[in-house]
């Protein structure tokens, strides 16, 4: 039998690669754009103001306009010179693509992605390498964010409010990871080594790259976490054209791909070995199981509160002649002190 392996992780790189990766907490930031000029300067004085200055950009310009891209690499020249790769599409190649155009040349010691859209506190890349220069068992960290939504206008950013990004955990865990993406990419800094082992951003997810790229690396081994706010999440809830957030504008597509990526992973698993399907069976049974039993509890308490009510209610109607008997004596009460 064959399956579709579109979706489910793509095979390992070869170890021979592994050789040319430097070891100096040097830094390869790869940033995608396409047309959305007012973003990618925020977007580029976001890393020129970093702290820390140990990082190469590789900014993918994946088939859009290249005066603006040129233009703006111009003007931040002095900052820029020597420290930028760039690299122009002749036609679009899609987000994960574009990607693999810059993490195939990159050879820093760590790597991060940093969407044209999104932003870094200036101490970002100075807290996560020192954290992973700490922590050497760690395979990548990831710090927290504030999401920020905002709306282009007149090729301005319009900042509409903030909150705090909803799906911090302390810990990295595959009972949360296998549900949701746990982290948007610009939090989440990877020791090269172990990016070049488990190979490419997947081209063929049109959505959901960032996604399989986290669970594949959590394969590696421990992903730890900053809880510290230094990254900026921006959405555009309001925008469909180029300045639109996949997650927002194609939200369709998203939750197509959720469903199917989620059964890829576990088609693979079956086929590789045919005794998960019991496993998986187990799992599902008891947590059935334990869900019927929170709705059998649930539904309890939902007659006990219909009964508390419904005795409320007639307590209100007893006491009703009291109310009015009190409100006479009020009254009675009131008459007598004003004769005397």
């Amino acid at each position: 039998m064959t399956i579709n392996e579109n979706l489910y992780p793509i095979k390992s790189w070869s170890d021979i690669q592994l050789n040319n990766i430097k070891h100096d907490n040097s830094v390869a930031i790869i940033m995608r754009t396409k047309n959305r000029p007012v973003l990618l300067a925020r977007a580029l004085e976001s890393v020129i103001q970093q702290s820390y200055t140990n990082w190469h950009l590789y900014l993918v310009n994946d088939g859009g306009d290249t005066n603006p891209v040129n233009q703006l690499i111009d003007l931040n020249f002095i900052d820029l010179n020597h420290k930028i790769t760039v690299i122009h599409n002749n036609y679009s190649l899609g987000m994960e693509a574009a990607s693999n155009c810059g993490l195939n040349i990159a050879n820093e010691e760590y790597l991060v992605v940093h969407d044209d859209d999104d932003a870094w506190h200036p101490d970002f890349l100075k807290e996560t390498v020192a954290y992973l220069n700490t922590e050497q068992q760690a395979v990548a960290v990831l710090t927290n964010c504030i999401i920020i939504n905002e709306e282009i206008q007149e090729d301005k950013s319009i900042q509409l409010g903030t909150m705090r990004w909803p799906n911090w955990h302390d810990q990295v865990d595959i009972t949360t990871l296998i549900k949701n993406n746990v982290s948007p990419p610009i939090c989440l800094l990877i020791r090269m080594s172990v990016a070049k082992q488990i190979g490419e951003f997947n081209k063929n997810l049109p959505v959901l790259g960032d996604w399989d790229y986290i669970l594949r690396l959590f394969r590696a081994g421990e992903i730890k976490t900053l809880n510290k706010i230094l990254a900026y999440y921006y959405h555009r809830p309001n925008h469909s054209n180029n300045y639109g957030n996949s997650v927002i504008a194609a939200i369709d597509k998203h939750q197509k791909y959720h469903v199917e990526f989620r059964n890829s992973l576990v088609r693979q698993s079956i086929l590789e070995n045919q005794g998960n399907y019991g496993i998986l069976h187990i799992l599902l049974n008891d947590n059935m199981e334990k869900y019927n039993l929170l709705a059998q509890k649930i539904n309890k308490l939902d007659h006990k509160i219909g009964d508390i009510q419904g005795n409320v209610y007639y307590l209100r109607r007893k006491s009703f002649p009291l109310k009015r008997l009190a409100a006479k004596l009020q009254r009675c009460i009131r008459k007598w002190r004003h004769k005397i």
